[in-house]
């Protein structure tokens, strides 16, 4: 792990960075991670730790970590704009976005508002619908006000956090708990979030309407939602969250709901299965990016799709590579959830079938996709990324792949070489599409 500095509008943020070994370092799509209230950064090392193969930033937000903490500047617009330039400054590209809480409205705006900056979103116990849908503002801010602690050093500062985590707690998290603090000139430590920065956010947040930005996400969605809420929680509230996550599956069919045995700091409490989570994730994210570039190769006007592809796809015209493209993104769901081979070395009850011919296959879907235009080609391919996202939320990654040219590998393994393989065609499309005419 390593940290850095990005300023904007004179405002210097403090990053954490993780970056997987050698080839491993360019893997696409790389993770951006936003902290909740009054959190930091570091509440996703546990995570991170647990994802060793993608590139992973996580944002201290302003006012918090070792962050700048300026007067003003702290409505959604403003931390949004944070986060997205710091995407740029650190050539993200598109990354998979995630946030915790506070962090998880951060990350649904930004995925809303500039989809050219993320490709997925990972939702993390963040408000799904209006928190004036479930109280009123004197009773949220009772709630989500409570008064800002001081510890006399960092040892009690990490007793309180170890008490409330329970047996969450590890040494591992001191570190968290001190990058949440700073010195004041009484000696002790407080919170780096005063209280009129917290009324500023919280106040901005409970005007925040999140139900009407889940359906301009460009790519995969994960709920994951912590499913313990605190003690004496009201019956109606806890009715109406659930309620809130279900309306935004019918806005969004596609969104995929966990709810974790958990209370709401799910990063520590829950790292291994958020970790396994957000990677399958990532992978559907890739192959949605796919989907999203086929989409605007198919404006190119009809008669260009009749030009030859070189390379390995020779043979070939424009939209037959298309054609494949949409057939294999369309199969992966299949793929994913074929069931493992029998453990005596014979086949699975029902896959008494002669061996796999990937030429014939790929030949009998090209052929089966001639009438459809560009464009629904590239719309079954997002589909297909769809499924798969689904898919691979029900299966382990370290699980065999059964079926397909990859039958054998580690499901995890066999994605990435799909995907490498599906990248090659999408290279090979461009470059027949953007040949001069002739």
């Amino acid at each position: 792990m390593s940290d850095g500095w990005v300023e904007r509008a004179g405002v210097r943020l403090h990053y954490l960075e993780w970056r997987p070994p050698g080839p491993r370092e360019d893997r696409e799509p790389p993770l951006f991670l936003l902290h909740g209230l009054s959190s930091n950064a570091r509440v996703w090392e546990r995570m991170a730790r647990r994802l060793p193969d993608r590139r992973i930033v996580a944002l201290d937000q302003r006012s918090h970590g070792p962050s700048d903490r300026p007067a003003a500047g702290y409505a959604l617009d403003e931390v949004v704009a944070d986060a997205a330039h710091a995407i740029r400054q650190l050539g993200l590209g598109r990354p998979v976005v995630a946030g915790h809480s506070w962090g998880a409205a951060v990350a649904l705006a930004l995925a809303a508002e500039h989809p050219d900056l993320s490709s997925g979103l990972v939702f993390v116990d963040g408000p799904t619908a209006s928190f004036s849908r479930f109280m009123t503002w004197e009773e949220a801010a009772q709630r989500m006000q409570p008064p800002l602690p001081a510890y006399r050093d960092v040892e009690e500062a990490a007793r309180a956090e170890a008490s409330a985590l329970g047996e969450a707690w590890g040494d591992d998290l001191v570190e968290f708990v001190r990058a949440g603090l700073v010195a004041v000139g009484s000696g002790g430590f407080t919170p780096t979030l005063n209280a009129g920065v917290r009324l500023e956010i919280l106040t901005d947040l409970y005007r925040f309407q999140p139900e009407l930005l889940f359906a301009d996400v460009q790519g995969p969605i994960l709920l994951a939602m912590a499913g313990q809420l605190w003690p004496g929680v009201p019956q109606q509230f806890a009715e109406r969250r659930r309620r809130s996550v279900d309306e935004v599956v019918e806005l969004r069919p596609d969104a995929v709901v966990r709810w974790y045995e958990s209370r709401h700091d799910v990063p520590l409490i829950r790292a291994d299965e958020l970790a396994a989570d957000v990677e399958r994730t990532a992978i559907a994210a890739a192959y949605w990016s796919l989907a999203r570039d086929a989409a605007a190769l198919a404006t190119v006007a009809e008669p260009e799709w009749a030009r030859p592809v070189q390379g390995d796809a020779g043979g070939w015209t424009a939209k037959d590579l298309l054609a494949h493209l949409s057939s294999t993104h369309a199969a992966m769901a299949a793929v994913v959830a074929a069931p493992p081979p029998a453990r005596d070395g014979g086949q699975a009850p029902g896959q008494d079938r002669p061996a796999f011919d990937p030429d014939r296959w790929n030949a009998s879907q090209v052929r089966r996709r001639q009438e459809r235009k560009p464009g629904e080609l590239a719309e079954e391919m997002r589909r297909g990324a769809e499924q798969l996202h689904a898919a691979l939320m029900e299966v382990d990654l370290a699980g065999t792949t059964a079926a397909g040219n990859f039958a054998g590998l580690a499901r995890a393994d066999a994605m990435e070489r799909m995907l490498e393989h599906q990248r090659l065609h999408l290279g090979e499309l461009r470059s027949a599409l953007a040949q001069p005419p002739g």
